[in-house]
């Protein structure tokens, strides 16, 4: 049946609309709450962290490529042609220009890059059954009912969990469903089904690697028997945590790459936050011996603050001695340190009010629970004066004490300075986006294994980028120390699912800068000094953070995979209490080269026998072409020890750096300058590893062995130098370097010599006889 633009469902009894929405409540009370499965799903992916042999998963899941030849779902009900002309240029449109347009020509919207197609769906399977895409308007209707983005407002268990495995984006959006300021910037206002605004497109915002990021969606959602497959609500006419669901799964490509995760990542990409995760008891407790400090300056800011209780035998829901409910998660809404004086003198108390979804259903009957006795101790009044108020139902206070005793997590997720909420404080963040790169900063960690299993100090972990943190204003308390939180997140990981790719291992660590060493901290610094904090463990999820009171001081902050030579891209961040800093130690361009050359005494003592080998392979011209020049060359060369010959290549790009007349050739003066730099730059090559088996200079040592010669580039420069002299195992053999030194000295003498205020200036003229001679 072809649905009208404008849908106005007709008029039902009311008896019969409301006995058709409490059938569909019913059938959605048998699903468990979104609770239960968020702390299964932690203890899952707990089990999983300790699986360190997540290679061999990788290869049994590899074998489950993209299927291309899917079909897609037959849509019935749209026109076309129109919407084809539409969508064609919406990834160009903004959002407002797209729903204006598709309201003028009375079209609802069709994404062009996420159809209602399989593709959309899964990358390495077809559904298990027929799939139909269907609008709010025909799922609602069903119940005689029209569709709305919220019902009544956001309630965390409006929001149920499908047949997909992706229980941490139900929790988190379950969870920022208690904040309206956070929800409504994810879920921008206004938005919604009503007439004159509708047409069939809706937008939503999501935090990525530093920014906010606009995805725009049709709101065409996959059904089973009319009802959504994936995430819904407890009604059937509210659809926010539905097309949320889709937004997010749009950004990442597919609803299957959306499958197993961390409720702290999807946390992440809803509020922009940092989350710190810890377990609060049980073998594997970390939380921090400051927690009750740390939990006032979370508060104080505003952050999200969940704590949960595991699951007793994998079930969900049972009832305490205590009134708590295994399985089953709470937020944290304040935190109060009071004294109560009694015969015994003063005792200090800290009290922590937490607060349950559930209401008044399943509450602490503990010391400090709403009909304890231990309030008969305080007057009401002083109670107000304190701030020991009960905010909502379902809130409770309890003992820290006692916290500790009954919970097993604690999650703080922490908010960044641009947070819509109005806090009194506000974390100060720096942020830098790096890559790992074989060849040049893919360093791996600081101590490996060599080939009979010893430990040794990396080779190549200096490589890794470095990060300068300095800390000067110290924090409020009486310790003079400094708090600040580090997170690293691999970038993109989970959008290329369909292609193999899985997170890798990846870490952080931190070092006592000293003042004696330049930044980058060289080689020589780590065979000295190690690091003095780090991450807990290397770990392939998609962020690693950790939080680090330490004294005042400069540190270097070093995030780096666990194993050498992989790639990756990566945002890193550090949030402050205070105003302490971070900057990136990347050198910047810099020549004072080429070093002038010392002079080779073979050829000062035996100057004219150099001269007749000269002018014997240079002809009656005396002077030589590039062709002359490499027979002598590297005649003259088959004395080193280390000796390879030199290409033809390599030749001409040396031969043009004395070509003052682009001649070609070079006379004998010119020779001797020439050799003279060569030899510097061998005896330089060879030096630069000592101990070294192999004739071929590793590619990470590229920074090392330019420094002495005058050349200091950062890590771009250094990347387009590998990429260029280096072999498919990213060695640089001579010939290569030797070529290498030649362009950068040529192109050092160019600049030099068309500089004008520290810029090069060039005709087109000039800039190609230059350009084409390097």
């Amino acid at each position: 049946m072809q649905q009208p633009f404008y849908r106005n469902s007709q008029d039902k009894n009311l008896q019969e609309r409301n006995l058709q929405e409490r059938s569909f409540q019913e059938r959605n009370l048998q699903d468990r709450s979104f609770q239960d499965r968020n702390l299964q799903e932690r203890s899952f992916q707990d089990r999983n962290l300790q699986d360190r042999n997540f290679q061999e998963r990788n290869l049994q899941e590899r074998g489950l490529g993209f299927q291309n030849n899917v079909q897609e779902t037959n849509l019935q009900d749209r026109n076309v042609l129109v919407a084809a002309t539409l969508t064609n240029n919406s990834s160009q449109q903004d959002f407002d220009s797209l729903r204006i347009e598709c309201l003028q020509n009375r079209v609802l919207y069709e994404d062009p890059d996420f159809p209602a197609s399989d593709r959309s769906l899964y990358f390495s399977r077809l559904p298990p059954y027929g799939i139909k895409w269907m609008r709010p308007h025909d799922i609602a209707g069903q119940f005689g009912l029209k569709p709305q983005l919220f019902v009544s407002g956001a309630v965390r268990f409006d929001v149920r969990q499908g047949e997909l495995g992706d229980c941490w984006v139900v929790a988190a959006v379950a969870n920022i469903s208690e904040n309206p300021e956070l929800l409504y910037r994810l879920v921008p206002r206004g938005q919604g089904f009503h007439d004159g605004w509708y047409a069939g497109v809706l937008k939503f915002q999501f935090w990525q690697y530093g920014k906010w990021t606009e995805v725009i969606i049709d709101d065409r959602l996959p059904t089973k028997n009319g009802e959504p497959v994936f995430i819904h609500s407890g009604r059937p006419n509210e659809f926010w945590a539905a097309l949320v669901e889709k937004a997010y799964a749009k950004l990442h490509g597919s609803y299957e790459a959306l499958k197993s995760g961390q409720v702290r990542d999807a946390l992440t990409d809803f509020t922009g936050g940092l989350t710190e995760s810890y377990r609060v008891r049980g073998k594997t407790a970390d939380l921090p011996r400051n927690a009750i400090n740390i939990l006032f300056k979370s508060l104080e800011r505003q952050s999200l603050v969940g704590c949960g209780i595991d699951p007793i035998d994998g079930t969900s829901g049972r009832i305490l001695s205590g009134g708590l409910a295994a399985g089953h998660a709470y937020s944290i809404t304040d935190l109060r340190e009071i004294r109560l004086v009694s015969d015994r003198g003063e005792i200090p108390i800290t009290l922590v009010r937490i607060r349950n979804p559930w209401g008044t259903r399943v509450e602490w009957n503990g010391p400090w629970g709403d009909r304890s006795p231990e309030w008969n101790s305080i007057p009401p009044e002083d109670r107000e004066a304190m701030g020991l108020v009960f905010r909502d139902d379902g809130e409770f206070w309890m003992d820290f004490r006692d916290f500790l005793e009954n919970f097993d997590t604690l999650d703080i997720c922490n908010l960044t300075p641009d947070s819509p909420l109005d806090t009194p404080r506000r974390w100060k963040v720096a942020q830098f986006h790096g890559r790992w790169q074989k060849g040049i900063s893919s360093g791996g960690r600081p101590v490996m294994r060599d080939e009979s299993g010893k430990l040794v100090i990396s080779e190549t972990h200096w490589t890794n980028p470095q990060y300068k943190v300095t800390l000067r204003d110290t924090d409020e308390d009486e310790d003079n120390l400094c708090s600040f939180i580090v997170e690293l997140i691999q970038k993109d990981r989970r959008k290329l699912k369909h292609r193999g790719t899985k997170n890798v291992d990846i870490g952080f660590l931190v070092y006592k800068y000293s003042k004696e060493y330049p930044m980058p901290l060289p080689r020589a610094y780590f065979n000295l000094f190690g690091f003095v904090e780090r991450c807990d463990y290397f770990s392939n999820t998609r962020q690693i953070v950790k939080r680090f009171l330490m004294e005042p001081g400069d540190y270097v902050v070093i995030p780096c995979t666990y194993e050498a030579h992989v790639e990756a891209d990566f945002l890193l961040r550090v949030f402050f209490e205070n105003d302490n800093f971070t900057v990136p130690t990347d050198e910047a361009a810099e020549f004072t080269g080429p070093v002038p050359p010392t002079i080779d005494p073979t050829v000062k003592e035996g100057e004219e026998k150099f001269k007749r080998f000269f002018y014997e392979s240079s002809g009656e011209d005396m002077m030589i072409d590039c062709y002359e020049f490499r027979r002598l060359i590297n005649t003259a060369l088959k004395s080193d020890p280390n000796h390879q010959d030199l290409g033809i290549d390599a030749c001409k790009a040396l031969l043009a750096i004395f070509d003052e007349d682009c001649s070609g050739k070079l006379g004998f003066f010119e020779f001797i300058q020439l050799w003279n730099m060569i030899k510097l730059w061998m005896t330089t090559y060879n030096n630069a590893e000592p101990g070294r088996t192999q004739l071929k200079l590793s590619a990470y040592q590229l920074r090392t062995v330019l420094q002495p010669l005058g050349f200091k580039f950062n890590s771009k420069v250094l990347s387009a130098l590998v990429l260029r002299y280096s072999d498919e195992q990213y060695q640089i053999s001579i010939d290569s370097f030797i070529m290498c030194m030649a362009r950068i000295t040529q192109l050092t003498k160019i600049f030099k010599a068309h500089q004008q205020n520290g810029k090069a200036v060039f005709s087109v003229d000039e800039w190609l006889q230059q350009g084409l001679l390097i």
